[in-house]
């Protein structure tokens, strides 16, 4: 088959420079490399170009960057029509897109949907944009049984809630490429010298924006009830934010008495992060809402046991007690005991990062997924409803 994978947000994307992170080029690799052409369509405010992504076996993906009106975060790419009658199949993302509507309205017969988000009181201004697309667009969508790839059970939920049928909503999750982790010779990291440095007690690692979503604050309060508790724990933050979110932090570890216990450091190249991983005793993400999450999936890979609350990659990826903890931020001192009582458990914590690597490495690579991708392309290419 010929797929095309189109982007309809208005960011700016350079696929010289890295992938590891633009989940179209993972799930075009993985498709490649079962036999079919993939190619990807991203939006540029810069000079058009197209771009060659080399993929084995003397393979390449196709980047066409291309101008676009940019209208409630959403691309709109004219003039596309002679692209996309080449292809069989296009994909395009969210459900909230008008692009991708548009699409599905024009191409009936070959626009596939990879939808992420889900209803959470945090998303606000989200919810009140898919109010505007339910009157508008949802009807259709319905008729036409437009299929819908989504990134966790929750995003099924929150489509089927619409009255999407559930044969046109397919669970199927957001994949790591394995390879490449696996392959990725580490950077030195100055953070994670001092991870290996420190003699005793936990070592806690977040990677993240320091943003209201993710409540750094609460990873403090969590290090501040195992002091509580007698046990010498520091955090180990990458992450950067803005501003008013930084100095903020910067401020409550200061004064809660934590300057000593919270090692941070505001970027890092991704070659550095799995020495960060290895080094850690948890990796701690508590997040209010999340897609998914490439840092949950990224921890596991390293077989890092993660904390995290209820949210989309948690869902899809987390079995309480058996390959990670999921807990809510109702009590800090639970996150503390956990942690605690697993340390105090060396072969039943190592059973459960084990899981952790099992879980990524055997389901959620892109080359895991890439065969529910491929089925219901070819359900979508046959005139089947998916």
């Amino acid at each position: 088959m010929k797929i095309l994978l189109v982007r309809t947000w208005p960011t700016l994307l350079d696929v010289g420079k890295q992938t590891y992170n633009i989940q179209e080029v993972g799930l075009a690799k993985a498709l490649t490399r079962r036999g079919h052409q993939v190619d990807l369509l991203f939006w540029t405010n810069e000079e058009e170009k197209d771009v060659l992504v080399p993929v084995a076996e003397g393979t390449n993906i196709h980047v066409f960057y291309r101008h676009g009106p940019v209208a409630v975060k959403c691309v709109f790419f004219p003039h596309m029509e002679k692209l996309a009658e080449q292809y069989d199949i296009l994909q395009t993302g969210e459900y909230s897109q008008l692009y991708s509507w548009h699409l599905a309205v024009k191409y009936p017969d070959k626009t596939v949907i990879y939808h992420g988000p889900y209803y959470a009181s945090f998303n606000r201004n989200y919810n009140r944009l898919c109010w505007g697309i339910d009157h508008l667009c949802l009807g259709r969508y319905k008729r036409m049984k437009t299929p819908f790839l989504t990134k966790s059970r929750l995003a099924e939920k929150f489509l089927t809630d619409k009255g999407l049928a559930s044969t046109q909503v397919i669970p199927v999750g957001v994949g790591v490429d394995a390879e490449l982790l696996s392959s990725r010779e580490e950077e030195p990291f100055e953070l994670a010298e001092r991870m290996r440095d420190q003699a005793e007690g936990l070592k806690l690692l977040y990677i993240g924006r320091i943003e209201p979503r993710r409540d750094p604050g609460f990873l403090l309060r969590v290090v501040e009830e195992l002091h509580k508790r007698g046990t010498v724990a520091k955090l180990y933050v990458v992450g950067d934010g803005d501003d008013t979110q930084t100095a903020a932090f910067a401020e409550q570890i200061k004064a809660m008495g934590l300057t000593e216990d919270v090692i941070w450091q505001r970027k890092a190249r991704q070659q550095q992060l799995g020495a960060a991983y290895h080094q850690a005793d948890f990796f701690l993400l508590p997040t209010e809402y999340e897609i998914f999450g490439m840092v949950l999936l990224e921890a596991m890979f390293f077989e890092t046991v993660a904390l995290t609350t209820p949210n989309g990659g948690a869902d899809m990826l987390i079995q309480d007690g058996e390959n990670g903890v999921v807990l809510t931020k109702d009590h800090p001192e639970e996150w503390a005991v956990r942690m605690l009582d697993l340390q105090k458990q060396p072969e039943r914590k190592r059973r459960m990062g084990a899981a952790a690597r099992e879980t990524v490495t055997q389901h959620f690579t892109w080359d895991a997924l890439a065969g529910t991708f491929e089925q219901v392309y070819e359900q979508k290419k046959a005139g089947q409803k998916a």
